[in-house]
């Protein structure tokens, strides 16, 4: 609650701009007043709102005050287009106001080619589409709060979102099939998330010769990721949906990483950088070395170790011999994770590494070999899922993980998600 109360808090910072003040602000109809989307843009006042009806348009386009351009189409139907030859929208130094449902597609440029915010602007973007836009659909440099939310963000070349010593928030919206360099989803550099990344699925984003196949945080960047799913994301260096680089932090909640592949590090990869994980669900993620799901090499601050607490590991591999969890340099916490491991894979292991394990399960359905237990209170056995299979991980009432001696184990732990048996009715 107290992180929703923030939210809307700040959001409502930011949309404060998109209120008109009643005695002044005027509404301005595209065609019915001016033919030409530039010039009603041009003739509008602070607080004003451009309204226009369902159509193509052809960009570019330019807002350099505080107005709200709204689609009254929708995102399907109130197209703002690029023709592949130019950037679709600037956005330059405004305080305030936004964009709310357009379809950006088609447009090309530098940095930002459907829509760029740049110098101090403050704006929010609300219920539009990005697709098919060169060198990232939305780009944002040197900007206060730019807040992205209800977005579907898709088939960019160069990437997503790029957020560059800015301040950003994305909620509600989709980011798939985007294609770059580092984090081919979003990309932050030296910049920050105001709030967390919330309720944002990230499906098939592909970077190139870089880490972070969906998102990347660089250069001291600071990003909490909550209730997010990330499907099918691949890259192949590291991190196939999550790297943190270079002094940056990452915190992960509640997520979904299903499926993802990279060079190394199948789901989530840290380098010197600050990463905590819990409540999360690593399910069937590969590598071709090292760590099948999550890596973490070095850390961002002296003796200052991460949290890798309450999570489920499920049959994530890596081409030969490897290991969920791989450790170098760094000594987390590693507490109550549940374990489901192949033949020759290990649960956790690495290379100058002292971490903390404590009460973990471990288990390999196949009947090989686990290899070292981690501690003397690690549990081995089935942790009795209601349907692994089908992506169901919660646990069964009479699960080893809901009755552990030190306390529930595992991403879904708070209570028994099935039965363990059924009554027949009687006859």
């Amino acid at each position: 609650m107290g992180r929703s109360l923030s939210l809307l808090l700040l959001l409502g910072l930011v949309l404060a701009g998109l209120e008109p003040t009643p005695a002044l602000a005027k509404r301005i109809f595209v065609p019915r007043d001016h033919r030409r989307l530039q010039a009603a843009l041009d003739a509008a006042a602070m607080d004003d709102t451009v309204w226009v009806k369902a159509g193509v348009y052809r960009g570019p386009f330019e807002i350099k005050k505080r107005i709200i351009v709204y689609g009254e189409g929708g995102a399907d139907s109130t197209i703002l287009d690029g023709g592949d030859s130019v950037r679709v929208l600037l956005v330059e130094g405004v305080r305030g106001g936004g964009i709310i449902g357009f379809g950006i597609r088609r447009g090309k440029a530098n940095a930002g080619g459907g829509l760029k915010c740049v110098r101090d602007t403050l704006y929010e973007i609300r219920d539009c589409n990005f697709e098919k836009n060169w060198e990232t659909g939305i780009s944002v440099w040197e900007s206060g709060l730019v807040s992205i939310g209800n977005a579907h963000i898709r088939n960019n070349k160069g990437g997503g979102v790029l957020f560059d010593h800015s301040t950003g928030a994305i909620y509600s919206s989709e980011v798939t099939d985007n294609m770059g360099r580092e984090g081919a989803g979003i990309s932050l550099v030296h910049s920050r998330m105001a709030v967390p990344i919330r309720q944002v699925l990230f499906a098939r984003n592909v970077a190139k010769g870089a880490t972070g196949g969906a998102v990347n945080a660089a250069d001291s960047s600071e990003v909490t990721i909550v209730n997010s799913t990330f499907r099918e994301n691949s890259t192949d260096v590291a991190g196939g949906a999550v790297a943190a680089m270079s002094s940056s932090g990452v915190n992960i909640s509640r997520c979904l990483f299903e499926k993802n592949r990279a060079g190394t590090s199948g789901a989530v990869h840290a380098d010197q950088a600050g990463i905590n994980v819990g409540y999360s669900v690593f399910n069937q993620n590969t590598a071709r070395a090292v760590a099948s799901a999550l890596g973490v090499t070095g850390r961002r601050t002296a003796n200052v170790n991460p949290l890798i607490v309450s999570n489920t590991f499920y049959k994530n591999t890596v081409t030969g011999e490897g290991a969920a969890l791989f450790l170098t340099s760094v000594s987390p916490d590693v507490r109550r994770n549940i374990f489901v491991v192949n033949t020759d894979q290990r649960a956790v292991t690495g290379l100058q590494t002292y971490p903390r394990y404590d009460c973990n399960l471990i288990w390999d359905p196949s009947g090989g070999a686990i290899g070292a237990l981690p501690s003397a209170n690690t549990l081995v056995g089935d942790p009795l899922f209601c349907d692994a299979e089908h992506g169901n991980f919660k646990l069964r009432d009479l699960s080893p993980a809901m009755r552990a001696p030190c306390g529930p184990i595992g991403a879904f732990n708070e209570k028994a998600g099935c039965s363990s048996f059924r009554l027949q009715p009687a006859n």
